[in-house]
């Protein structure tokens, strides 16, 4: 028997395509190969001046400085328009909040039905798939829920919940201050809530604003990589990273670099715009997280569809 002679594009591995019922896709252009040529270029030369950068930030970063009575005018010189994180001590610590926001002092609240994060350990992508993790309960089942100290990532209050909370839960906005010269008030509402028991985790992302991150209870390990180790985090969706819940990267091949901090107390993180950031609750937490800085903080505006994968 003759051996028929292979169609162009023909492969056997793909049945529909060697019966004719799917095409082979069209040739490319010399135009089009040599464009393609050229933006692989571009991204070379962007990540070989990145990976310049990570190196030298390598050899700089070892810790997450902790300043006490840090001056507004120090912070946006030093840490905000060089991108550096910082944990400053006491900016909170004449805040209401600090000393009464417990369980006990949340049920004086009554008991409004509020939205939390569930759900989440079946889905490997609960972060950038959140609307749908969204659910309603009573305040006081969620307050019960924490006074019994499960370790689990499957129920947790965020920023995500935040249209819903900050109305359910309006009045423990009157127990946060002003952080004069760093923060200004928004006409949104200051700050956004967070609670939620031991093991909860915020995967690997990075954010499109400045942000502050304060913890009021319980501890936080926060393992940051620069923005300059992005060719090495695997972002494969928007800000997020294929590394997802995985903290410890350095058995990763090509492993980026990161360092760890935590906050306890009082502490309030700064996390610069583009800083790719994986938090751990170790016990139960109650915190806040801000972004109405008195400097603009727009930065998002500039990112185009294009830029988000």
């Amino acid at each position: 028997m003759l051996k028929p002679e292979p169609r162009p594009g023909f492969r056997p591995d793909d049945p529909a395509r060697a019966l004719g019922l799917r095409p082979a896709a069209p040739a490319l252009d010399e135009a089009t190969l040599r464009e393609l040529a050229r933006a692989k270029a571009r991204v070379a030369k962007r990540d070989w001046l990145l990976s310049i950068r990570a190196r030298l930030e390598r050899e700089l970063w070892r810790e997450v400085p902790r300043v006490r009575g840090m001056t507004p005018e120090a912070f946006f010189r030093d840490h905000w328009c060089t991108l550096r994180p910082v944990i400053l001590e006491g900016l909170a610590d004449h805040w209401p909040a600090m000393t009464r926001w417990s369980l006990d002092h949340f049920r004086s609240l009554g008991n409004p039905e509020v939205e939390v994060q569930t759900g989440r350990t079946r889905d490997p992508d609960y972060e950038s798939n959140s609307p749908a993790h969204r659910t309603r309960m009573r305040w006081h089942d969620l307050l019960d829920l924490l006074a019994a100290d499960p370790e689990t990532n499957d129920v947790y209050m965020t920023a995500n919940n935040g249209t819903v909370n900050r109305k359910a839960l309006a009045p423990l906005w009157d127990e946060i201050g002003p952080i004069p010269g760093f923060l200004e008030k928004n006409r949104m509402g200051d700050g956004f809530f967070w609670m939620g028991p031991r093991g909860t985790i915020t995967p690997w992302h990075h954010d499109l604003t400045q942000n502050f991150l304060l913890q009021i209870r319980g501890t936080k390990r926060v393992t940051l990589a620069a923005p300059e180790e992005t060719p090495r985090m695997r972002n494969h969706l928007h800000c997020f990273s294929r590394f997802g819940t995985k903290a410890d990267l350095a058995a990763e091949p090509d492993a980026p670099a990161t360092l760890a901090c935590e906050i306890g107390p009082g502490d309030m993180l700064f996390l610069p715009v583009g800083w790719w950031h994986h938090v751990e609750a170790r016990t139960m937490t109650i915190g806040m997280s801000f972004t109405n800085f008195v400097w603009p903080n727009d930065f998002e505006a500039s990112l185009t569809a294009r830029d988000q994968l």
